[in-house]
């Protein structure tokens, strides 16, 4: 369950202030340090040794305290971080999530698979990384170096003149590693992103990569790209570690600054020992963390905000698909479908897939859409469900615009099987029930009768709880056609879309779901797209497509009648088919 900002936004306000806390009694740390020297250097030079223990054990015991209050605040501090960042981070991957599943498929179809998953992997971590760092490094840094300088100038100001002699230098040299290094990463991140890439295309089509013999191609391509990676990372890791080395250099100096200068005032009675070695300490706490951000944090940091550049870039761009902010949910729903005057191109392309297309399917009766490939007809079906928008004209659903409708609730009334069957990682049962969560079991064995699929199930060693693989790999295409098949029988939508859904089949398997899908589409809008004109002769009317056209329509004995397209077509396959 996602938490809204303001809650997550007031544990980050709690935590810096924990933080403001921790640097106040950070910088007493030193200075119960050098008090306890100067107790010790006095009563020695007073010659009270007896004193001693009196005047360290009130300041030990205070250093314990401040000791115990800051272990505490950072035990609690740390906590509460953790599970600001935790909430931070679930509410965005389910964000991102409920915002990629929005998007359209033709803007899927532009990016790899492997890429988007890796850019949305990597800028999940980034989310832990850039506050974790900003809260855990760069914030108590300078709060502490605040509080340091402020005790500083109290305690000798000349100590503090020396302690901070590299700080310009430190700042100039954070400001020049992040602007030399960002653009560096944000290339690094691509390079990333096209292995990713070439990862997942290669195991997505292993079946075509073992086919063809192209193993060794693909891993001598990935070696290369492999390569290039490492070459820029090793780059990036001897740029981040000569930056570090210089950070250490400028600790270094820094401390020896403050010991020559201290070393001389106390050498004419200017400081006492104690002081310097209070500074001494409070280096630790002045030089230290900028080396720590410096040489740790900013790369880290420049990692993070590159990956969450690349993740933005990728969420902002144009969806080719938008719900109108007045759609309304479509309850009922008749089944009446008109086309008029639609008019389709593909983003990437110049010529028109679909040219003027007029058509009406009145609720209840059957439309085929035949025609040679590259017509249009798959084109034709998605605008339907509005897994595409025309370009021009318009796709009315009873009457009424569909894009006044809510996606979800239009798309709950349509079911649709393509010739390309998709199958989750997961049981034959999981598997039909998808589009039917509550589904019994029972429910589910008579959509699988319906599809001619539950006899081969039944011979499977766990029956429906078989898993069918990644995509539906254990099974034959004519098998993963058949739970696609069962999916519709099970969703029962008011409209159906049957795009080459049984191409996979054997003639004897199709002609018995042909006699299924005859019953189902009684009293049910449908629209079927086949090559093989024996499974939509039947249909209330059969729309001919050619060239992004409809060039005739009418039943099947008038297209025979009229000649033309339809009857050429039909000639070239009466001769295998049986009535």
């Amino acid at each position: 369950m996602t938490e809204n900002w303001q809650g997550t936004r007031l544990r980050y306000a709690v935590v810096v202030l924990i933080l403001v806390l921790g640097s106040a009694l950070a910088v007493l740390d030193p200075i119960l340090y050098g008090k306890m020297v100067d107790v010790i250097v006095d009563a020695l030079r007073d010659q009270h040794p007896e004193t001693i223990v009196s005047g360290v054990a009130v300041l030990l015991a205070l250093w314990i305290g401040v000791f115990v209050i800051n272990v505490t605040l950072n035990i609690v501090g740390r906590y509460i971080f953790w599970k600001a960042g935790n909430i931070l981070g679930l509410n965005f991957a389910c964000s991102a999530v409920r915002d990629m599943l929005s998007w359209s498929r033709q803007r899927f179809s532009r990016l790899s698979t492997g890429r988007t998953v890796k850019v949305f992997d990597q800028a999940w971590e980034a989310l832990f990384w850039v506050p974790g760092d900003i809260v855990e490094q760069v914030i108590p840094t300078v709060l502490t170096f605040t509080a340091v300088v402020i005790a500083g100038l109290i305690l000798d100001w000349r100590l503090t003149i020396a302690s901070l002699i590299m700080l310009p230098i430190a700042i100039w040299l954070g400001y020049y590693g992040w602007k030399k290094a960002r653009p560096k990463q944000e290339q690094l991140d691509h390079r990333w992103a096209a292995l990713s890439r070439h990862v997942g295309e290669s195991i997505g089509n292993i079946s075509v990569v073992q086919d063809y013999a192209q193993e060794d191609r693909r891993a001598r391509t990935f070696a290369s790209l492999m390569r290039q990676v490492v070459v820029r990372q090793l780059r990036m890791n001897v740029f981040w570690a000569l930056f570090h080395g210089t950070g250490s250099t400028l600790t270094l100096l820094g401390r020896a600054a403050v010991f020559i200068v201290g070393v001389y005032l106390v050498a004419n009675g200017s400081t006492t020992l104690g002081t310097l070695i209070t500074f001494l300490g409070m280096l630790n706490y002045l030089l230290s963390p900028i080396q720590h951000v410096i040489g740790n944090s900013l790369p880290r940091m420049s990692m993070g905000v590159s990956h969450l550049r690349l993740y933005t870039d990728l969420a902002d761009e144009i969806n080719d698909l938008k719900e109108r902010d007045d759609a309304v949910p479509l309850k009922k729903i008749v089944g009446d479908v008109e086309l008029k005057g639609v008019h389709f191109t593909y983003g990437d392309q110049s010529r028109a897939t679909l040219l003027g297309i007029d058509l009406t399917i009145p609720a209840g009766t059957s439309c085929a859409l035949v025609g040679p490939s590259g017509a249009g007809k798959s084109t034709l079906v998605k605008l339907i469900n509005r897994t595409i928008d025309p370009t021009r004209g318009c796709v009315h659903v009873d009457g009424k615009d569909h894009c006044l409708y809510t996606l979800t609730s239009l798309r709950r009334h349509i079911g649709v099987v393509t010739q390309d069957t998709y199958l989750f990682h997961d049981t034959i049962l999981n598997n039909v029930k998808f589009v039917k969560p509550n589904a019994t079991e029972r429910e589910v064995v008579h959509a699988c009768k319906m599809a001619q699929a539950h006899d081969y199930i039944r011979r499977l060693p766990n029956g429906y709880r078989s898993i069918v693989g990644e995509r539906g790999v254990k099974l034959s295409g004519g098998e993963r056609q058949r739970i696609a098949l069962a999916r519709i029988f099970l969703a029962d939508p008011p409209i159906l879309v049957l795009d080459e859904s049984t191409s996979a089949l054997d003639s004897e398997t199709e002609h018995r779901i042909q006699q299924t899908l005859k019953e189902v589409m009684k009293g049910r809008t449908s629209i079927l797209i086949a090559h093989r004109l024996s499974t939509v002769y039947l249909a209330d009317q059969i729309a001919v497509m050619e060239r992004g056209k409809i060039v005739d329509i009418g039943t099947h004995d008038e297209l025979i009648k009229k000649g033309g397209l339809y009857d050429r077509l039909w000639s070239l396959q009466s001769d295998g088919y049986i009535s």
